[in-house]
């Protein structure tokens, strides 16, 4: 694979070029610092950007454009990466080498600066027709999060860290929130965006100079960003565990655990501490908390730890019974104490380094693996895959040992449901 990098006043080009894939890839993100306000509205804007444009009127219109460029696909998404929110642009189109028609790359590289630059907007708003339709869709996904106990319970538990943290923002937000939005205040959210810090990745088989030359034809943004951005989230230390119990009308209860990682080594942070999260509950069924819980104790219905590296957080989520909430948080304190005393096997860090050497060399299969480790890369200096598994087959039990050490308990969190029979 070959990288090279293309800059412009308003923005930068990132190409990798390798010939094991018969698609081109390409995403255009948009980076901000988050803000609560601005999670749901950019979320809107993702989806409205993606549906129509002055040119394609609908969601119908743009897709059979995408048919006749050889069945491309089009999509904006967003993502909160710890401090910093992500507006991605995703377009995936076959190989010109494939096609017969001359003008096939620059007709299809032309369409997502289309979609960006051109939006459906008349008199300073979007278009209503398509704005009531993206405005159901988000409402439908919002309601279906309290359907499930789990997805409620965690972004109440995270919604009690330090209301400044961005920790705490969610990036669907409120049904309240939602019809806040106007398509006059998702007009002023299109113009808020076009000034983020923009950087595009695109990996494939093609003439990267004539692709770079394509993109400054057709981005046309005169607006030059300068901001820096830290993903990092330092979320507050408290003296003691901030308890908070909440009733729901779910049969089960569901235990939010979150606890502060402090001072981490950029190894630890890039590489030890998803062992230890492997070895503790984040891989599967024969780590710490599952045996704990699980097997031994036939306590809950589910259990999963989550290591939120941009935000220094652990999570350990658990589905229980409500009359074995006390004994399963005395269960979670033991494995943690088993953590720090070194109580796992050599075999237990054997296959976390399997694993995640085989997820590294999965994601090089994928082009959007590829794409999302050079993106974390120039953003943020995460070793390309080569070298993290290099990383990866050196690590010890000592070292995972060192983290496990690192970590303070913040909130408690129960989301208590009716208390009903035998597990």
């Amino acid at each position: 694979m070959e990288y090279k990098c293309y800059e412009y006043p308003s923005f930068k080009i990132h190409t990798i070029k390798t010939n094991r894939f018969k698609t081109v890839n390409m995403e255009i993100i948009f980076r901000d610092e988050t803000v609560k306000e601005k999670c749901l509205v950019k979320t809107f804007l993702a989806d409205i950007m993606s549906d129509c444009s002055d040119k394609y009127k609908s969601r119908k219109e743009v897709g059979k454009k995408l048919e006749e460029l050889y069945q491309a696909s089009f999509y904006g998404v967003t993502n909160k990466v710890g401090n910093v929110f992500m507006t991605s642009f995703v377009l995936s189109f076959l190989n010109p080498s494939y096609v017969k028609e001359k003008d096939y790359l620059e007709e299809v590289m032309a369409l997502p600066f289309e979609m960006i630059l051109n939006p459906f907007i008349t008199a300073s708003e979007f278009d209503i027709k398509n704005f009531k339709i993206v405005k159901n869709r988000l409402h439908d996904e919002i309601l279906s999060i309290n359907e499930n106990i789990n997805r409620v319970a965690l972004k109440k538990a995270m919604s009690n860290l330090d209301k400044d943290s961005a920790s705490s923002y969610g990036l669907l937000g409120s049904i309240e929130e939602l019809e806040a939005i106007t398509p006059k205040t998702l007009y002023e959210a299109y113009q808020d965006l076009m000034s983020n810090v923009c950087d595009i990745f695109i990996i494939g088989n093609v003439d990267m100079d004539l692709v770079a030359n394509l993109i400054f034809k057709y981005f046309k943004n005169p607006i030059i960003k300068t901001k820096e951005l830290s993903f990092y989230i330092e979320n507050k230390n408290l003296k003691n565990v901030k308890k908070i119990k909440e009733k729901s009308n779910f049969k089960e209860t569901c235990l939010v655990n979150i606890y502060n990682i402090n001072k981490l080594t950029d190894k630890e942070r890039m590489v030890t501490f998803y062992f230890y999260n492997y070895i503790l509950g984040g891989g599967g069924l024969n780590t710490k908390l599952y045996q704990l819980l699980r097997e031994k104790n036939s306590l809950c219905y589910g259990i999963r730890s989550m290591y939120l590296k941009y935000d220094n957080l652990l999570v350990i989520e658990t589905s229980i019974n409500k009359k074995d909430l006390k004994k399963a948080d005395k269960l979670i304190k033991q494995a943690f104490r088993e953590m720090v005393s070194g109580d796992f096997t050599d075999e237990m860090i054997k296959n976390a380094k399997e694993n995640f050497i085989f997820s590294l060399n999965l994601a090089l299969d994928e082009p959007a693996g590829i794409i999302n480790n050079y993106v974390f890369h120039i953003f943020d200096d995460l070793p390309l895959i080569p070298e993290r598994i290099e990383m990866i087959k050196d690590i010890t039990k000592e070292e995972i040992v060192t983290v496990a050490n690192k970590i303070k308990p913040n909130i408690s969190f129960v989301l208590e449901g009716e208390e009903y029979g035998e597990n």
